[in-house]
């Protein structure tokens, strides 16, 4: 009855009309889910390598779209149907101003893939909440930001309850790097140590994460970057602070590591248009590395790199304790994986309390054939 009650204050009037009639509990809830769904408006902010899939998959869904935000003066304009190629137009024209898109739809939700750290996605995330409007976002770092950006994460929290907006990151970490390993540690009488290895295909991902992963620069403008003040939280500490807080242990020490993944041979990387040289950086991996008060040491070893042939994206975990315990995904689609899990995710996020609220905290994600 909790998911009830947060659909009716969401302004929908769906609980008082199904009350009315008689039904079992499993058929009323199932009939909320169904006829709330059905109404769900959201808007695309952000056209690019991601959420060009998204969209198709929230019309396949049965969500409207009744808005598009970009950046790009070349996207601003177009038919969002014609620019990411469904073939046909689908009547919602391309704007750069989202504070116009939010007041002229009046959306339930924005679909965010613009950004992989919270101090270049806070703009997005802001103007969704200064306007009452739920998001949902592919940035990285909104996985679990507490900890690597507090004093944003807070500004960004008061302000979405203040409005009554709820504001979450998910993908492709969300289950196969959070939930799912923290279900795996349920397993488990004993940890000694949690290890994670994962990689992920830099071109899949588009252009700017591909620059974030410093595509293209030569070993020593890498080793300047990494020495660099300014350096984004790498992704993998995300994921350790959330499943660290899953289980209430208390952080003893952070440390993370990171090394230029190093084209061997002539590549090139489709998200960027660019040839890469033998030795040229094409990415990166991080390790980091969480020791607990209690013990249990946490690791993650996460690789972004523009792929050569024969390579695949990788996630596996080994749980070392009483007892000992294994997980491999074998050969993952990442980009597909990361997708559906934002667009799956949305019920959850309509249904949330306001604020920043993650994933540790929403339901099971569970497959929606149609909303």
């Amino acid at each position: 009855m909790t998911e009830i009650a947060s659909f009716a204050t969401r302004g929908r009037g769906i609980a008082d009309n199904l009350c009315a009639r008689s039904r079992s509990a499993a058929e009323f809830l199932s009939e909320v889910r169904v006829t709330y769904m059905s109404e769900i408006r959201a808007v695309v902010y952000g056209v690019g390598a991601m959420n060009s899939i998204v969209a198709g998959m929230l019309l396949d869904k049965g969500v409207q779209i009744v808005g598009a935000i970009a950046r790009s003066p070349q996207k601003v304009g177009q038919d969002l149907g014609e620019l990411i190629g469904l073939g046909r137009r689908l009547g919602v024209a391309v704007s750069d101003d989202a504070a116009a898109v939010f007041e002229q739809t009046r959306p339930d939700i924005a679909v965010i893939a613009v950004n992989s750290y919270l101090t270049d996605a806070v703009e997005q995330l802001r103007i969704c909440a200064e306007h009452g409007v739920n998001a949902v976002t592919l940035s990285e770092e909104m996985l679990y930001p507490w900890e690597t950006s507090p004093e944003l994460s807070g500004e960004l929290d008061a302000l979405a309850k203040s409005t009554g907006a709820t504001l979450t990151g998910t993908g492709y970490q969300d289950t196969f790097w959070v939930n799912m390993v923290a279900l795996l540690m349920g397993t488990a009488h004993r940890i000694d140590t949690v290890r994670g290895k994962a990689s992920w295909n830099v071109d899949d991902f588009g252009p700017e994460l591909a620059t974030a992963q410093q595509v293209g620069r030569t070993v020593a403008e890498f080793d300047e970057w990494v020495r660099g003040a300014q350096r984004p939280p790498t992704f993998g500490r995300n994921v350790l602070d959330a499943l660290v807080a899953d289980t209430g242990l208390t952080v003893k020490s952070i440390t993370t590591a990171t090394r230029p993944d190093i084209a061997s041979a002539a590549m090139r990387s489709e998200a960027l248009g660019i040839d890469l040289a033998p030795g040229d950086v094409i990415g990166f991996t991080d390790i980091d590395r969480i020791e607990t008060e209690e013990g249990p040491v946490f690791e993650f070893e996460m690789s972004g790199r523009v792929y050569g042939p024969g390579e695949g994206d990788i996630n596996e975990w080994t749980i070392e304790g009483e007892p000992n315990l294994f997980l491999s995904n074998g050969t993952v689609p990442t980009q597909t994986t990361t997708c559906t899990q934002l667009v799956n995710r949305i019920p959850d996020v309509i249904a949330a309390p306001p604020g920043i609220v993650t994933v540790d905290k929403l339901p099971r994600l569970r497959y929606r054939p149609r909303f």
